[in-house]
């Protein structure tokens, strides 16, 4: 994992003060709002105000009309309609979604969602011809279809009409269907670009519904819509926002027995459901059923009625996703060994790996983990027996992985996707010059720059500040995800009073002290032998500050981003660096003689430390092993000179170089009076006498 550099945000004070004189609010929320953009009182506003009216008339997106004209013909003629979908949480509640209100208007729909493994992403020739015998004469397409155009002509060629829905990147050509449903068309005026699949979806039954019953499609729909944008990590700015926002009430009190179930089965009925719980607990279950099972079993959690099958699916969607992690594990275990046996790996900006008949479902996940241990554009690509390899991409910031795609499009099948995540398919014959030319791509393109990842911290706080009272305060910017993620707030010169493992030690909980102030911390994914800190130690953290509700408790909850050593840890040290240096040189005065002179009991705690089978090899180690809740890591010059007299009166060997520490223990007969030391004499007459 590479090392993280804090960006500490700065604000303008004069657009802070007016921020919260005009709004009302405090100081930290002000600055959060500034960090965002939202430098005016009207701008912070617009931002705070999640009502329907800022959301934006669907007949702008274009094609709009003419889909809602083809499909209210079929619904009017009785035609049968086909919900083409994908197998993604975004795919299945805008599969979920237009079914229930197409059903609910009296038509006849059915809906086919490709299988993975055996199809892969997007509509094929395949599936047209089942999608013919079953009757039907139009397809939507939702959350696929832009780069369909062979199989949309092949459908027209069999009577079929298409409207495609879609929220992807859009290539030069469009398919010549009956429709094109997508905010980044070229010729868009549609003054929002970032909807997720099922937000088009939403778009297109509110255009269906009409503005006058815009609150009842909300009522009805704006919890799976919310549930798919965040799964799908669209931004959450603008429209994706106000859409969340208010979904989210919906979910939380949803009468929908799928997502009850769902919630029940995750564990987490009891808890305030947030962008975070569906984005972390529940999307995983229902992505696990197109990656590792059946994807149609998704969508009928989200359209059953009956509680009892809801509870029978939500069940078998938990289960799916246990075997999912356990793929996920094996797969990145030989994804590592593969790294770890590339002599070239440090030398190129973009991770390649091909492997023979991993899961096309879990690869993607895979590509997501390598993204963020090394963090680096990832490409994870299965090669089936037929040669024929399907691969996942994930991206960095500051790479457009769709782009680079692009330039490589002579080698591949097809492919697409958004600038940080996309698919391929390549044959096996052209993996190598791919995987050439993408390499090329990335190491011309990326600098170190772009490659050192970055915490970008909103403001610092006191420990005081971590309260109740700033929870509630920074609720109103909810709900983060992309685009608007969850502030980050610096506290510094925390002590460690306590370790404790969680989960198996897959997780940890810190009890953090600043003055009289004492707070729980988490960090997860952390094992306690990963965290390199003792009790006693101070740190830095950035951490996000939530609140918890369990039961019907409310806390606050405080999660560590990322730590550091202290920078008042830091300063003590190389002060008792410096006093030592003083004291060699005989240019130590009273004051300070007094400040390092050791105590007894300090000379005890070096040299049980030193008979101990753990011993350290450094002095910076020795000091952080000494460390105490009230004073942490023992001071250097008095380390110094602790170690001084021991080896003086012959108790131990010791060489030091640099920080390097060796020491070896004596056995010596009988008590050591350390008065007789000249060394310990010398410092309590220049401590005492001077």
């Amino acid at each position: 994992m590479k090392q993280r550099t804090w960006e500490l945000q700065e604000q303008d004070e004069a657009v802070v003060a007016s921020l919260q004189q005009g709004l009302g609010v405090s100081p930290v929320i002000a600055r959060l709002l500034c960090n965002r953009g939202l430098t005016t009182v009207q701008k912070a506003k617009d931002f705070l105000n999640k009502s329907i009216d800022s959301l934006y008339d669907p007949l702008l997106i274009p094609d709009m009309d003419k889909a809602v004209a083809r499909i209210e013909q079929a619904v009017a003629a009785g035609e049968k309609i086909t919900i083409f979908g994908d197998y993604d949480v975004d795919g299945i509640t805008s599969t979920s979604v237009l079914y229930r209100y197409l059903t609910g208007r009296g038509a006849t729909v059915e809906y086919y969602i490709p299988n993975r493994c055996e199809e892969g992403y997007g509509i094929s020739r395949a599936a047209v011809d089942r999608i013919r015998e079953n009757g039907s004469t139009l397809i939507v397409t939702v959350d696929s279809g832009i780069t369909a155009i062979d199989e949309v002509e092949y459908a027209k060629s069999l009577g079929i009409d298409t409207v495609v829905t879609d929220h992807h990147e859009c290539q030069e050509h469009l398919p010549d269907a009956a429709a094109v449903v997508n905010p980044k068309r070229v010729d868009s005026r549609y003054p929002f670009k970032d909807l997720a699949g099922v937000g088009v979806v939403f778009k297109l039954v509110c255009a269906m519904n009409r503005r006058e019953n815009l609150q009842k499609t909300i009522d009805d729909f704006a919890g799976l819509v919310a549930f798919g944008t965040i799964a799908d990590v669209m931004p959450l700015v603008g429209e994706n926002r106000v859409i969340v926002a208010l979904g989210m009430t919906r979910i939380e009190h949803s009468k929908n027995p799928g997502l009850k179930a769902l919630v029940a089965r995750a564990g987490v009925e009891h808890r305030r459901i947030s962008a975070s719980t569906i984005g972390f607990t529940l999307a995983p279950r229902v992505n696990a059923a197109g990656r590792v099972g059946c994807a149609r079993r998704a969508v009928e959690l989200f359209l059953t009625q009956d509680p009892l099958e809801a509870d029978e699916i939500a069940a078998s969607l938990c289960e799916a996703n246990r075997v999912r992690q356990e793929e996920e594990d094996k797969i990145l275990r030989r994804a590592l060994a593969q790294i770890e046996q590339d002599e070239d790996f440090s030398k190129h900006k973009i991770i390649v790996l091909a492997g023979k008949e991993w899961h096309h479902g879990i690869i993607g996940i895979v590509s997501s983990r390598l993204s963020d241990r090394y963090y680096l554009p990832s490409i994870m690509i299965s090669f089936d027996e037929d040669g024929v390899g399907k691969g996942s991409c994930r991206s960095i910031a500051s790479f457009n992985i769709y782009e680079a795609l692009e330039k490589c499009s002579d080698y591949l099948e097809k492919f697409g996707g958004h600038a940080l995540a996309a698919g391929l398919t390549v044959r096996r014959e052209n993996y190598e010059a791919f995987r050439s030319a993408i390499l090329e791509i990335a190491d011309s393109q990326l600098t170190d720059e772009d490659l050192s990842p970055k915490i970008n911290i909103d403001c610092e706080i006191d420990a005081r500040d971590i309260s109740m009272d700033t929870v509630m305060d920074i609720r109103y910017l909810e709900p983060y995800g992309m685009g608007n993620p969850a502030p980050v707030f610096l506290c510094r010169g925390l002590v460690i009073v306590d370790i404790y493992p969680l989960s198996g030690d897959k997780h940890l909980r810190l009890t953090l002290r600043h003055g009289n102030l004492t707070f729980a911390a988490f960090l997860f994914g952390h094992s306690s032998s990963q965290f390199e800190f003792l009790r006693g130690e101070r740190i830095d953290i950035c951490c996000n500050i939530d609140l918890n509700t369990f039961r019907g408790v409310s806390s606050v909850q405080v999660v560590i981003k990322d730590y550091r050593e202290s920078e008042k840890q830091v300063a003590q040290r190389e002060r008792g660096k410096a006093l030592y240096a003083r004291l060699r040189q005989g240019e130590l005065d009273g004051a300070q003689a007094i400040a390092v002179l050791p105590h007894k009991t300090d000379f005890v705690a070096v040299y049980r430390l030193f008979c101990s089978k753990q011993t350290p090899d450094t002095l910076s180690m020795t000091a952080r092993m000494l460390s105490t809740i009230d004073h942490g890591p023992m001071e250097h010059c008095r380390l110094r000179i602790c170690l001084d007299v021991l080896e003086e009166m012959g108790i131990l060997n010791m060489t030091v170089d640099g920080d390097s520490l060796q020491v070896t223990v004596n056995h010596i007969e009988g008590k050591v009076n350390l008065n007789n030391s000249v060394i310990l004499q010398e410092l309590r007459k220049l401590a005492f006498h001077s």
